[in-house]
């Protein structure tokens, strides 16, 4: 498996896909776990005309390959000077079970310590207990919600919202 830092040129299509499939799977379970649901095209028109928010110097958007095949990503935006926020963390079906979301986790954190932020906040829906699992196995610590999450209010209350206090280089 090899991590890879996004370049536009070259992965964007990628990108499309994976946020795709991401928004698409939120979608169907949030509504027929939560009855809540979205406009995936809509949303993901909104991520890709936000792509930025993931560049350097204060962001990152890094994608796993997996035996040549683009299998996952994660991205980092920054919320303020310390403070970063964990995003689009996504692994294809046919890829999970492999390590691969534990190896972007952890490379988004190196990347974090790197560009010098103290604090990586993340939210994750209920019905990703698996996430939830693997970010505290990486020390992440249940907080209060924060202003920046894209989790609608009324839905706080089912979702864990977390954070990872880091040293940066």
């Amino acid at each position: 498996m090899n991590i890879l830092k996004l370049e536009p040129d070259l992965h964007i299509f990628h990108v499309r896909k994976l946020f795709f499939e991401y928004l698409s799977w939120t979608n169907l379970i949030a509504s027929s776990e939560l009855n809540f649901s979205f406009d995936v095209n809509s949303y993901l028109e909104q991520d890709m005309a936000k792509l930025y928010q993931f560049a350097p110097p204060e962001g990152r958007l890094l994608l796993a390959e997996y035996d040549g095949k683009i299998a996952g990503c994660a991205g980092l935006r920054k919320v303020n000077a310390e403070t970063a926020e964990l995003k689009r963390v996504y692994v294809k079906p046919e890829f999970r079970r492999k390590g691969i979301a534990r190896s972007l986790v952890k490379a988004i954190i190196q990347e974090a310590c790197q560009i010098g932020y103290t604090k990586i906040r993340l939210d994750v829906p209920p019905f990703v207990k698996e996430a939830q699992s693997l970010y505290r196995s990486l020390g992440f610590q249940d907080i209060f919600p924060f202003a920046e999450s894209e989790i609608p209010e009324i839905f706080h209350f089912l979702c864990a919202f977390m954070q990872l206090t880091i040293k940066p280089y």
